[in-house]
């Protein structure tokens, strides 16, 4: 079985993935299927095997029904690094799954949530929602400050022509082409001809006006 530590966070006392699974689980088979799957598949087993006991009611053990349950939407949810709710999926780092789990185990040592959980994963998984709604509210803001930043150029329609409004009042008032303001627009905006390439240019235009 692999090997995992799990140490106290009053006392310090250590003990080994086998003691703290033998107290939940009575099984030596699924005990060892879990602590391979736990601990060598997923980067963060240490911290599901703590949340695990979360879930056990005291002086007994957990059942293999709950345990499996538990764990079929947890593994699959860490491994794609999403979770699905209300029929959206919202993407979940390995750093949102620390902070998550970090979450619930603050609630229980306050005392603000009580153990044995109830509801499966619910109260993790809305810790992550919580967390995404969040990042996705800064995100959206971040966007709209850019928004705002970059200047927006808008644009008008000249004689079947859309032009920048700046370019459309010369049309206007200068008695410019829309076509031709459309093409010095687009002049203006291209890279400089290289030197080597005007050079030849240059050469060919000059042959030409040769008799």
């Amino acid at each position: 079985m692999a090997e995992f530590v799990n140490a106290c966070q009053t006392c310090g006392a250590e003990e080994s993935l086998d003691s703290v699974l033998h107290r939940m689980i009575d099984d030596d088979t699924v005990r060892r299927l879990i602590a391979d799957v736990v601990t060598m598949s997923l980067p963060l087993g240490g911290l599901v095997v703590r949340y695990l006991r979360l879930h056990k009611p005291a002086k007994q053990r957990l059942r293999m029904e709950k345990v499996a349950a538990l764990l079929a939407e947890l593994v699959p949810d860490m491994q794609r690094s999403a979770i699905e709710r209300s029929g959206r999926n919202w993407m979940v780092s390995a750093e949102d799954w620390k902070g998550a789990f970090a979450a619930v185990f603050a609630a229980v040592d306050k005392g603000s949530l009580e153990v044995p959980l109830k509801n499966g994963n619910a109260y993790l998984y809305s810790v992550l929602l919580r967390k995404s709604d969040r990042t996705e509210a800064e995100q959206e803001a971040q966007r709209e400050q850019d928004r705002r930043v970059v200047p927006q150029r808008d644009t008008v329609q000249v004689r079947g022509q859309t032009l920048p409004i700046g370019e459309a009042l010369q049309v206007a008032y200068a008695g410019k082409e829309p076509a031709l303001a459309e093409i010095d627009a687009r002049s203006q905006k291209a890279a400089p001809m290289p030197s080597d390439v005007r050079a030849k240019v240059a050469e060919l235009l000059g042959k030409r006006g040769r008799p």
